[in-house]
């Protein structure tokens, strides 16, 4: 069944919308087809850089997409399976330490699309006072199930959250999955302490390593660099913690009392992705050693996740 609805073409009509990030109506076609070969096109802003679908899902679709598709599509069941539980309990544990100096004991913590569970999990034996945010029905139950976590199972702009009473906003991989991120953000900035710390992660569209056809999926309505995302983030009231790590789109956050003026801090952004593109090509691909050692890399991960699934009780 979870097989055949890969297979079948996305259900939407969408609509065509100006950047999110900048407003430009200027654009380049980048992509046409997804990693399954189904028609899905993407562009590029050819102001600020930013890369998303066009036309872009309306609202209601992107909602039922992920209430009740999404999980089913990429991860090939209504409920995590033992595989996915030990990635995401190994991905929270790790979130949890990178966040730990940052948070004293009791503070309040909210996670942005909690899947199934896990880092609310991790945040509660770190001894902070946690809840999420999941708008997958059969995740959202399997955390409360499995975990006792306090998820709601909605999405974020539904979510009944009080206005400036958590210490930090974390969200993994999650903006990319979003209609409209720069209203996710204000939001962020409204329910944060007036120090309160942001800590937001998503996949590098400009990734060198990554297959060039694997980056197109209906589930990433937008694909951010770390340039369009610092961006996105200063239009909202957010820069860099002095800590924050270095390495692409992933930005430990400080809250301020208002939004930068100066956001477009990268203006030939748009013009080196371009050159990104048309750069790395199929054909490039796969004549490098990337994707041999990628492969490699990934049969080694999959012995040891195995070994671990087998000693579990």
């Amino acid at each position: 069944m979870f097989l055949l609805q890969r297979l079948l073409p996305y259900r939407f009509t969408g609509e065509s919308l100006p950047c999110a990030l900048c407003g430009s109506q200027e654009r380049q076609v980048v992509a046409t087809r997804d990693r399954e070969l189904k028609h899905l096109r993407n562009v590029l802003c050819l102001h600020c850089g930013l890369v998303f679908l066009d036309p872009m899902p309306t609202g209601e679709e992107i909602s039922a997409f992920y209430r009740d598709e999404y999980r089913e599509r990429y991860h090939g069941a209504a409920r995590p399976r033992p595989k996915a539980l030990l990635r995401d309990e190994r991905g929270a544990a790790w979130r949890a330490g990178l966040l730990a100096p940052y948070l004293s004991a009791g503070a309040r913590v909210l996670d942005v699309g909690a899947g199934t569970g896990a880092f609310l999990a991790a945040a509660t034996r770190a001894g902070w006072q946690a809840e999420g945010v999941e708008p997958h029905r059969g995740f959202a139950a399997f955390g409360r199930e499995h975990y006792g976590a306090q998820i709601h199972p909605c999405n974020f702009e539904d979510a009944p959250l009080t206005a400036g009473s958590f210490d930090l906003v974390t969200s993994s991989h999650v903006f990319e999955h979003l209609r409209t991120p720069q209203e996710a953000c204000a939001r962020v900035h409204a329910l944060l302490k007036p120090d309160g710390l942001f800590h937001l992660l998503v996949p590098d569209i400009s990734d060198p390593r990554r297959t060039p056809i694997a980056r197109w999926h209906f589930g990433h309505v937008h694909g951010f660099t770390r340039e369009t995302l610092h961006m996105l983030v200063l239009r909202a009231g957010f820069d860099l913690h002095p800590h924050s790590p270095t390495d692409g789109p992933h930005l430990l956050l400080r809250r301020l009392a208002a939004p930068a003026e100066d956001w477009m801090r990268y203006p030939g952004h748009a013009e080196r992705m371009q050159r990104f593109f048309a750069e790395h090509t199929m054909a490039r691909h796969f004549f490098s050693a990337t994707p041999y050692q990628r492969f490699l890399k990934r049969m080694r991960r999959f012995r040891g996740e195995a070994k671990a699934l087998a000693r579990k009780p």
